[in-house]
């Protein structure tokens, strides 16, 4: 989905310094220093990042919003404690459509603790194809529904660079909805008793975390483990367990390169709705297909992106993934893989911090194809 599209974006002019100078004027707008100027120069300035959105889908008509991105240290955090961030996406359509979405990470002083996790709230239409790894475009239908998710983490530090923890996640689906007629139903039909859910559950979480940043990390490792248990005890309407694995590895290529690996793995066991169900597509799984365009119990993924900084402020990245989803590890073969190729623009909007405007053009191939474009703050892993 074309969802981040930061009015900004610029054809940069020839001349090297009238090209720096403009670049420097744009990120000056989009960059604001929150409370005094610090004298301390080992303290860290909280300040935030805009960018307005704006893009057009026929589902959806024009939208326009805002992203930005709190960054911060809590009081009596140093050098040795990462950045905290905390990025708001919000977005309204012509078609009364609304979106809300943060994923955040807190890092304590010493990093003793960490805080992170998700908050969305969605009422958007969007492609369903639904149940398996050979769904065609035969299998689409248009549907909107409401989605509002709350998971919260809190991880202890054990060992050095190592963390455990858990909390809780809430994610309900509803309001669910057919935009277009199909043989078996009609436009408008309810969809409710097959897309509806309610999961309530806890979830358990441990990770190996050394990456340099979280934002867009150069170097570093990390190695997050996530299993959460939901059922009709807790108030929901299903019985079923997640279990999620994320494998992230970062390499500097020399003083302007850096390559990153990631392996994504995600299985929904028991009675799962469709909706949770693993899936594959989007801005950061399997780009060039659109999200959720593949919905399995199983979802295995793997992908490497080249990040090249070629001039000031304006870096380059080339990026290939494979991936696949099935009931079980049984369904998987070389033969139904389905793959990525794209590249895109970086633009440094903070310095300091290295966060990017990022815009990546991406090719699906293999039994099914697809392309996409995808924009917004911050790198896809």
């Amino acid at each position: 989905m074309l969802r981040f599209l930061p009015l900004l974006l610029l054809t940069l002019p020839c001349t090297g310094v009238r090209a720096q100078n403009l670049l420097d004027m744009v990120t000056d707008l989009m960059e604001f220093n929150l409370g005094k100027p610090l004298t301390d120069t080992s303290r860290f300035q909280t300040k935030v990042v805009l960018a307005p959105i704006a893009y057009y889908e026929p589902l959806t008509s024009f939208g326009f919003g805002f992203g930005a991105n709190l960054l911060f240290k809590p009081k009596g955090a140093g050098p040795e404690t990462r950045t905290s961030n905390v990025p708001i996406g919000i977005s309204y359509t012509l078609k009364n459509q609304v979106f809300f979405t943060s994923g955040y990470t807190v890092f304590f002083p010493e990093e003793r603790w960490i805080f992170r996790g998700n908050l969305d709230y969605t009422d958007f239409p969007r492609d369903y194809f639904g149940t398996g790894n050979g769904t065609t475009e035969e299998d689409r239908s248009e549907v909107t529904y409401q989605q509002f998710l709350v998971e919260p983490l809190l991880l202890r530090q054990v060992a050095k660079n190592v963390f455990v923890g858990g909390g809780f996640r809430y994610d309900t689906y509803y309001s669910a909805e057919l935009l277009t007629e199909t043989d078996e139903l009609p436009a408008g039909a309810s969809l409710q008793d097959s897309l509806g859910s309610k999961a309530v559950g806890l979830e358990f979480a441990a990770s190996y975390d050394s990456r340099n940043s979280v934002l867009n990390a150069q170097k570093g490792l990390l190695a997050e483990f996530t299993q959460g248990f939901y059922g009709q005890n807790f108030g929901g309407n299903n019985v079923f367990q997640l279990t999620k694995l994320d494998l992230r590895g970062y390499k500097r290529t020399g003083p302007k390169g850096v390559f990153g690996l990631n392996f994504f793995g995600r299985y929904a066991a028991g009675d799962a709705p469709p909706l949770e169900l693993s899936e594959l597509g989007g801005d950061m799984l399997l780009r060039g297909f659109p999200e959720g365009r593949f919905r399995d119990r199983l979802a295995l993924f793997a992908q490497g992106e080249y990040r090249w900084q070629t001039w000031r402020g304006v870096g380059f990245v080339f990026f290939g993934g494979l991936g696949q989803v099935g009931s079980g590890a049984a369904d998987l073969g070389l033969r139904e893989l389905r793959y990525s190729l794209g590249t895109g623009l970086r633009v440094t909007i903070i310095p300091s911090e290295n966060v990017n405007l990022r815009v990546d053009y991406g090719f699906g191939l293999g039994k099914s194809s697809g392309s996409g474009f995808y924009l917004g703050l911050g790198e896809a892993f």
